[in-house]
C-alpha cells in the first residue's frame, strides 16, 4: 500500500469500470477486460463519486478522521488491484514497447493514454506540422506553451529550429518528454523548462523566442485559462514580430435536435425504484436545467435546424482582455424542435491552415460542447433564437427569450 501512503499520488475511476447493483446492500464493480469483480457497499460508493476526476490521496483523505484516512487508503489499494482506479502512471510495459526501458532510469508517473490518443490523431498532428514547418528557418528560436510529449517541439526541432525553449508544468510529463527527445537526437536543441509559465521569469528564455507554438484547444474550446497564459506568455516572453501557432480561433454555434429529451425522461422513470428508493424527484429537477456537456454531434443520428454562426474571433497577436460576452442570433431554416446548440472551433494555424473539430470535417479526437435546454423548443422557419456567450475563465452558453 507504499503507493496510496504518498499523499501526491493521484487516483481516478478507472474509465473501463461498469457498475451493476446486486439488489442488496452491496454494488458489484467490474473492468470490461476481466472476468473478476469487486462487490463493495454503499459506503465506499463515496469515494468513487470523488474520483470522477484526478484527485490526490491528500485531497481525498482530509476531510475525513484519521482513523478513516487509514481504511480509505486500504479501499484504494483493493479497488487498484481489481482495475477499478487507476493510478497518474505508465505502466513499466508501455515504457518497454516504446523502446525506451533502457533510457528510463525511473518509472514515468503520467497516463499516457491521453498523449497516445492525441499523437493518432493525423488531422490534428498534419496540421501542426504544416504550420510549424512553414513558420520555422535556421533563425527560428520557438517557444512551445505547455509541450506535454514534446510532439510539437521534435516538430520544430526537425524543421531546422536553432533553439526551442519547451515549458511544462508537471515533473512527470516534462520528463517523458526529455527522455523521448533523447532518444530521438533532437535534446540539444530543445531545452525543458519546467513549471506553470506565469510563474517563469522572462529572464529564464533567452534569447527571446520569434514563435510560439501551443496546443490549446479543448473539447470545451476555452479551458484551464489557455486565454490567460496565452496573453501572458506573448507579453513577457516573445520578441517583437514574433508568430504564433495559433494565431486565431473562431468559436462557432449551431442549433439541433437530438432527441435527447426523451431519454432524459426515460431516465426520470428509472428513478423511482434506484437502488430501492424512489428519486423522482432528483430526476425531474435534472430535466428541468439545461446542462453544458461534452459529447460529439452526429451528422447522420441529429438534424441541424439552424446554420453554423461565428460567435466569437479571437486574436491571439493582439487579445488584450480575455473575457467576453457576446450576444448571437441564430435563425431557424425550417419548422421544427431544437433541443439542443453545438458549439466547435475552428484554430488558424498560419494564413493557409485550418484545424477544426467541425462535425462537417475530417474527424478529430476532440469531442464537441453542447448545451441542451430543459424543454424541447419548437421553431418556425425564419424565427430567431437569441443567445449569450460568456467568458469569465469559463466558457457558457444561455438562452436569452
Amino acid at each position: 500500500m507504499a503507493q496510496f501512503q504518498d499523499l501526491k499520488t493521484r487516483v481516478k475511476l478507472n474509465p473501463e469500470t461498469y457498475f451493476k447493483y446486486d439488489g442488496g446492500e452491496h454494488i458489484l464493480l467490474k473492468n470490461i477486460h476481466s472476468d473478476d469483480g469487486l462487490s463493495i457497499k454503499y459506503d465506499i460508493m463515496l469515494i468513487l463519486y470523488e474520483l470522477i476526476h484526478w484527485k490526490s490521496v491528500g485531497e481525498l483523505v482530509e476531510p475525513w478522521p484519521p482513523g478513516d484516512q487509514e481504511k480509505i487508503k486500504a479501499h484504494l489499494e483493493t479497488l487498484y488491484a481489481s482495475r477499478i482506479v487507476i493510478t497518474d502512471e505508465a505502466e513499466a510495459a508501455v515504457a518497454s514497447e516504446s523502446g525506451l526501458s533502457e533510457t528510463l532510469g525511473k518509472n514515468i508517473h503520467i497516463n499516457v493514454e491521453n498523449h497516445h490518443v492525441m499523437l493518432r490523431d493525423y488531422v490534428r498532428m498534419a496540421a501542426y506540422r504544416r504550420a510549424i514547418d512553414r513558420a520555422v528557418t535556421p533563425e527560428t528560436v520557438a517557444l512551445d506553451l505547455g509541450c506535454g510529449s514534446g510532439v510539437l517541439s521534435f516538430f520544430a526541432a526537425k524543421a531546422g529550429a536553432r533553439k526551442i525553449f519547451a515549458i511544462e508544468r508537471r515533473s512527470d510529463i516534462i520528463y517523458l518528454a526529455e527522455q523521448l527527445a533523447k532518444a530521438n537526437g533532437l535534446d540539444t536543441q530543445i531545452e525543458f523548462v519546467e513549471g506553470a509559465s506565469s510563474h517563469i521569469s522572462e529572464e529564464r528564455l533567452q534569447p527571446k523566442p520569434n514563435l510560439l507554438v501551443a496546443e490549446i484547444l479543448a473539447n470545451g474550446i476555452l479551458e484551464e485559462n489557455v486565454l490567460e497564459f496565452t496573453i501572458d506568455a506573448r507579453r513577457r516572453f516573445l520578441a517583437p514580430g514574433a508568430q504564433m501557432i495559433p494565431c486565431g480561433l473562431d468559436i462557432y454555434f449551431f442549433g439541433f435536435d437530438c432527441g435527447l429529451h426523451q431519454s432524459r425522461w426515460e431516465e426520470v422513470e428509472e428513478f423511482k425504484d434506484l437502488y430501492g428508493i424512489d428519486f423522482t424527484m432528483l430526476g425531474h429537477v435534472l430535466c428541468g436545467k439545461a446542462t453544458m456537456r461534452l459529447d460529439r454531434f452526429n451528422t447522420a443520428l441529429h438534424k441541424a435546424v439552424t446554420d453554423p454562426v461565428l460567435v466569437q474571433a479571437i486574436d491571439f497577436m493582439t487579445l488584450e482582455n480575455p473575457a467576453f460576452v457576446t450576444r448571437f442570433e441564430l435563425v431557424a431554416k425550417e419548422d421544427g424542435p431544437i433541443t439542443s446548440f453545438c458549439g466547435y472551433f475552428k484554430a488558424h494555424l498560419d494564413a493557409e491552415t485550418v484545424l477544426t473539430n467541425s462535425p462537417w470535417a475530417p474527424p478529430t479526437h476532440w469531442t464537441h460542447l453542447i448545451y441542451t435546454l430543459p424543454a424541447t423548443r419548437f421553431v418556425k422557419k425564419g424565427e430567431a433564437l437569441q443567445l449569450e456567450l460568456i467568458y469569465d475563465g469559463a466558457m457558457r452558453l444561455q438562452l436569452l427569450d
